[in-house]
């Protein structure tokens, strides 16, 4: 299938090392921690962590992942997707694909919380059941050191897709750990700590780069025939439309 990939204006952030003591909430909808970073390489920290680190009984930190796509040379109907990252260290854990409100052009703002409000939503106690909060894909187990993840487009990331393909509207999506970021589960509590790594755009080695795979299907003609505009035209000849490159030889 043919692949684009990743914008170098992907990245992450962090929420920033919040304590216990401050609870659970004051990490998950945090505005973030300085600036994305948008010039890495790859990065060994994705997810969260819940880890002893002080007498006040350790710290929360959650990083999130962002990536962009120019989808402006895609032509005719997106059939299948899917968003592919290779695994730097640490597989294992699910991930999920969201639709992001974040702006690559922008690293001054706060995109571990804008990815939602960017879309019209609120950081401050966001559930994954917010309309604004739209999963692009289902919940996939990180592949192992090496290998690529897969996240295949369900129906709202391919409806998206279709409907920005061929402008210069960016597919934009964030990576998100599923079991507890996702889920909203304090990890203290649970008991879990899940931390993977992964190679963004900037790496210079082409082969680690994420990137999105696509089946589209032809576009078909779109000229009038006859002074009959091309949108109200199902077939011509009994051939439909979709597998008609010329009328008569004529593109």
């Amino acid at each position: 299938m043919p692949e684009i990939t990743s914008n170098t204006t992907d990245g992450d952030q962090s929420s920033g090392i919040i304590s216990h003591g401050s609870g659970w909430n004051a990490a998950h909808d945090n505005t973030g921690q300085g600036n994305p970073s948008v010039t890495r390489t790859n990065s060994a920290f994705f997810g969260p962590r819940a880890v002893s680190a002080t007498s006040r009984g350790g710290i929360y930190f959650i990083t999130r992942n962002f990536f962009d796509f120019d989808v402006s040379g895609i032509s005719g109907t997106v059939t299948e997707a899917r968003f592919s990252a290779k695994t730097l260290t640490n597989g294992g854990h699910d991930a999920i694909v969201l639709k992001s409100g974040h702006d690559p052009s922008d690293t001054s703002t706060k995109w571990f919380s804008t990815w939602l409000t960017g879309l019209g939503g609120t950081t401050s106690g966001w559930s994954n059941s917010d309309s604004q909060v739209v999963a692009f894909s289902s919940n996939v187990t990180v592949a192992s050191n090496g290998n690529f993840t897969n996240y295949d487009l369900n129906a709202a990331g391919l409806a998206h897709l279709n409907s920005i393909a061929g402008t210069s509207t960016l597919f934009k999506i964030v990576l998100m750990n599923y079991d507890v970021d996702y889920l909203d589960v304090d990890p203290a509590t649970a008991g879990i700590s899940q931390v993977t790594g992964m190679y963004f755009a900037n790496d210079t080695t082409a082969g680690n780069r994420p990137h999105l795979e696509f089946a589209a299907s032809a576009a078909g003609y779109g000229n009038a025939v006859m002074g009959v505009a091309s949108g109200d035209i199902t077939a011509v000849n009994g051939i439909a439309t979709a597998n008609i490159a010329k009328v008569i030889g004529v593109d």
